[in-house]
């Protein structure tokens, strides 16, 4: 059990956690307020505490010459200061827009402490300029102590105007800290893409002039080409997030396509370079956007989103990265998954339909995980599809099953060509099933070409496997497969000897079903 002191101080850590994440989102959206803030608290401080030590140790004695020596030494020092802060703020400015873009210059322009920090130090100086010009005395003599202002009972001297000058200029060598704190943090791509990501308001993508993303998207390039994994995952995360909160069904189309563009070309560049692990972050931040537009019930969103998807999984299977191929594979699977929920058939359908691409690519650059995994998530759309009576996108993905399971017996990918006639045995069933007479014919279309197929290259377990399925499903929709066999005699001119090779086997495997059931 946790002693007293344990709870006490999680306790405060917790509150400590609490006030720091609430002060980070006050200074996010009130930046300018919150940085005033933070510098009119350290003068209070500095000054309260330089006042109480002059009070404390007697200070408020000085000579006219120390004072004089003083002021002008301190006036000078602060000149220095500011001039090689400011140069020295200048050239990180050009070292991030150089690495970066140069549209991160905005955000230092638009960053209040520089010019809090000239303020401070413009004001410090020019009220050392006056007192030093006030001071008077022979050699010897002492800083007047007498009153020349007062407001009721305070009274106030012209030594208090000499130690104020040293207190503002205390104060101006403390307020380096939380500057320079501030611009070392913006030197940090995470923080610039955070501010950038505040400009993205849906007005500024429908009206601006100004690509508020594009700025994001310079990042990110500049980290693609530098390996930079981290910097892309947190500007397309980044701009995932924002995204969505600002697409509503009046102006969905607009700004989906607008986001899914750049994310596309993000996806384009990183599978030039083939780097894969970049190719999974677009993979992933597209599945995410897809996913929290289909919860939102955006079909063009959601639909465009799955389409640029299946893009960048037919372009990253072209590159042969399979690993990146596989995963927008499944990630379309979820997008399907998520769009069939929500009863977006447009969306679901153009899912199905990139799954095909994206499976069909892969098998033809021999990429078999990619390609189980296509068919693996367009065997489980069928089924989904079928059970929710959605008949146009049963019979796409009966097709896209097809397409996938034909490529990949071209390649002599067996096991994947197995997999294709299986899944397409469990869609077909699926449709006849729910009564969907177009799906089941489609299926049934695909079982012959994955089986002609297989028996042309050879593929003995592949094509026994799409015979059985298509023997199940003539259980079930005898007419029904039995025209779509007559359908490919007629229509069949080349592979005539593949086609009755898996004719043979098929016609087996039925013989044997029927003696099982009888």
């Amino acid at each position: 059990m946790q002693t007293r002191k344990e709870k006490l101080i999680e306790f405060v850590k917790s509150i400590r956690d609490a006030v720091h994440d609430e002060w980070v989102r006050f200074e996010f959206s009130h930046l300018r307020i919150a940085r005033l803030i933070v510098y009119s608290m350290c003068l209070v401080v500095v000054v309260s505490i330089c006042f109480y030590l002059f009070r404390y140790f007697n200070l408020f004695h000085t000579d006219v010459n120390s004072a004089r020596y003083m002021l002008s030494a301190l006036v000078q020092s602060q000149a220095a200061i500011v001039a090689i802060v400011i140069t020295l703020t200048l050239i990180a400015v050009q070292l991030t827009a150089s690495a970066y873009s140069p549209r991160v210059i905005d955000i230092f322009k638009k960053n209040p402490d520089m010019w809090i920090l000239l303020g401070c130090y413009g004001v410090s100086i020019f009220y050392g300029f006056i007192v030093l010009k006030r001071v008077v005395g022979a050699d010897g003599d002492v800083v007047s102590q007498s009153a020349i202002w007062s407001i009721g009972p305070i009274s106030i001297s012209f030594e208090f105007y000499v130690s104020l000058a040293y207190w503002l200029g205390a104060f101006t060598f403390v307020v380096l800290f939380p500057y320079l704190l501030n611009i070392v943090g913006l030197l940090k791509p995470e923080n610039v893409i955070k501010r950038l990501a505040i400009e993205i308001t849906k007005d500024k993508i429908l009206n601006s002039k100004e690509d508020p993303v594009q700025p994001i998207m310079d990042i990110i390039h500049a980290s693609i080409m530098k390996y930079d994994l981290e910097t892309t995952r947190i500007g397309l995360k980044t701009v995932t997030v924002q995204v969505p909160e600002i697409i509503f069904a009046d102006d969905e189309k607009k700004i989906s396509r607008y986001f899914c563009d750049h994310l596309t070309r993000v996806g384009r560049v990183a599978i030039s370079r083939e780097d894969e692990e970049s190719t999974l972050v677009v993979i992933e931040n597209f599945k995410n956007f897809a996913k929290s537009t289909a919860e939102k019930g955006l079909k063009t969103a959601t639909m465009l989103a799955a389409r640029s998807l299946g893009k960048v999984g037919k372009a990253a299977a072209g590159k042969g990265l399979e690993h990146a191929t596989t995963v927008a594979a499944w990630s379309l699977g979820e997008v399907r998954k998520a769009a069939t929920e929500k009863e977006l058939e447009d969306a679901t359908n153009q899912a199905v339909f990139s799954l095909g691409e994206v499976g069909k690519a892969a098998a033809e650059n021999g990429l078999e995980d990619a390609t189980m995994q296509a068919v693996s998530s367009l065997g489980w759309a069928g089924k989904a599809t079928a059970e929710k009576e959605l008949e146009d996108a049963t019979k796409l993905a009966a097709m896209s099953l097809g397409k996938v399971g034909e490529a990949a017996a071209e390649k002599e990918l067996e096991d994947a060509t197995k997999l294709a006639a299986m899944s397409l045995g469990d869609v077909g069933e699926a449709a006849a099933e729910n009564g969907l007479g177009v799906a089941t014919r489609e299926a049934a279309k695909s079982l012959g070409r994955v089986g002609k197929g297989a028996a042309g290259k050879g593929l003995e377990h592949a094509t026994k496997r799409a015979a059985r399925s298509l023997a199940e499903l003539t259980i079930l929709s005898e007419e029904l497969v039995k025209a779509v066999i007559q359908d490919y005699e007629l229509k069949e001119e080349q592979d005539q000897v593949s086609f009755q090779k898996f004719i043979k086997i098929y016609e087996q495997e039925l013989k044997e079903l029927r003696a099982k059931k009888n």
